[in-house]
């Protein structure tokens, strides 16, 4: 039976290509969407990772959020430094990153922090940052880049720019130009927000603005032979991580209440959640588009098999003649036809795979998007699932017509 399954595909091999080639297209279309759509609810979802609240003046969650993360829209007010310090030695408290959010480059947002980002800073399921160039420290007048970041403005490491007070897309307006800024390192891709953003450090930004405001009457602080010491005195928002999961709620109810000044905090997982909620209809369109592409490889396959299997109508009929049941002819085309399909199920997830390994690098850095091979989706397994039975079905229709035609139509000599 098997030896007979196989010599009639090898006997029509180009055509049962063809079929398997058109089911693995099929397959290949329906998942890419699906990973795409999975990939990017992932990709949000776990735009952070270990950041257990996130704090800022008093405003409501979803921009906190967006300009602190998203480095979307901007802060209502500041928040003083001593409240961050207060935070960041709460004995709850594991680790803290403050942010200074409020300068820009050709459109890229700057965000003052602390040389301890890369240490503390977890995305994707607590991935670290990694350089990718250079040499990190987040010294005095010196930017690190995000990879979309360097990309974008063809910046190396060694380069110089000038920072822009505000959001501007180009300079020459309010440019902090006796303070220019030396690229000391590229930051990986790592598929977030995080990849356009111009990272300094606090005390670089306190200066550069100290500086701006006194005129040029202080020698600037990056040509002093021993730079005096800083003091920051506003952040727009800080990062909190607790030691123990117990503490989180506590600790945000403290922050909330904080008399002593205004604040916000928020939890990112949860607002994240609600940021997708509100943007739930992109989602449905992707789902919309998903259920299109799978009606129309089920279509294809349908077509397909149904014609490469009504095509055999003589030589079934001749197997039938030589004593075939019509069982066992049944069992032939039903071989035949799963055959074709999980070979182009295979085949739909080999190319998927091939295009994953080539592109994915590409994706990450130009949409933020990263697309794996595993798990599969809900969605993907029923959509499997459907092909097998339709490739079943397919094959129980040419089954089901030699058995009601007299054998004698399948035998006939056609003109």
């Amino acid at each position: 039976m098997i030896r007979l399954v196989f010599a009639s595909l090898g006997n029509r091999r180009m055509v049962a290509f063809l079929t398997a080639l058109s089911v693995a297209l099929s397959v290949l279309l329906f998942a890419s969407v699906e990973k795409m759509r999975d990939g990017a609810r992932s990709g949000f979802a776990h735009t952070i990772s270990g950041t257990h609240i996130i704090a800022g003046a008093r405003s409501g969650q979803i921009p906190l959020l967006l300009f602190s993360i998203f480095h979307i829209g901007s802060p209502t007010s500041n928040v003083s430094y001593k409240s961050y310090l207060k935070y960041k030695d709460h004995p709850a408290v594991a680790w803290a990153i403050p942010l200074s959010i409020g300068d820009s480059h050709r459109g890229f947002r700057v965000v003052g922090t602390e040389p301890d980002i890369i240490k503390h800073y977890r995305y994707r399921d607590g991935r670290s940052l990694k350089v990718a160039q250079g040499n990190y420290s987040l010294a005095r007048f010196k930017a690190v880049l995000g990879s979309t970041a360097a990309k974008s403005l063809g910046y190396k490491v060694g380069d110089k720019l000038v920072l822009t007070h505000g959001i501007s897309d180009v300079q020459g307006i309010h440019d902090h130009e006796e303070n220019p800024f030396v690229v000391e390192a590229i930051f990986e891709a790592t598929g977030t927000p995080f990849d356009k953003g111009i990272y300094v450090s606090l005390e670089s930004v306190e200066l550069m603005h100290d500086a701006e405001a006194h005129e040029g009457e202080h020698k600037p602080a990056a040509d002093a032979a021993f730079p005096p010491p800083v003091t920051v005195e506003k952040l727009t928002s800080f990062m909190l991580s607790v030691k123990q999961p117990v503490d989180i709620l506590p600790l945000m109810r403290m922050i909330n209440e904080d008399e002593s000044e205004p604040l916000t905090a928020i939890l990112p997982g949860v607002t994240l959640g609600e940021i997708w909620n509100i943007m739930g209809y992109l989602e449905n369109i992707l789902k919309l588009v998903s259920l299109l592409v799978m009606l129309t490889a089920l279509c294809v396959l349908f077509i397909s098999l149904y014609a490469s299997l009504a095509e055999r109508y003589r030589e079934l009929a001749i197997l039938r003649a030589l004593g075939a049941s019509p069982l066992r002819v049944a069992s032939l085309l039903l071989a035949e036809s799963l055959i074709l399909t999980l070979s182009g199920i295979v085949g739909g997830y080999t190319l998927l795979w091939l295009v994953t390994v080539a592109f994915n690098n590409a994706l990450l850095r130009a949409f933020s998007v990263s697309v794996g091979l595993f798990p599969f989706t809900t969605q993907e397994i029923f959509f499997i699932a459907a092909l097998i039975v339709l490739g079943i079905a397919v094959a129980m229709v040419p089954a089901i017509i030699l058995y009601r035609r007299a054998l004698s139509e399948g035998l006939q000599v056609r003109q």
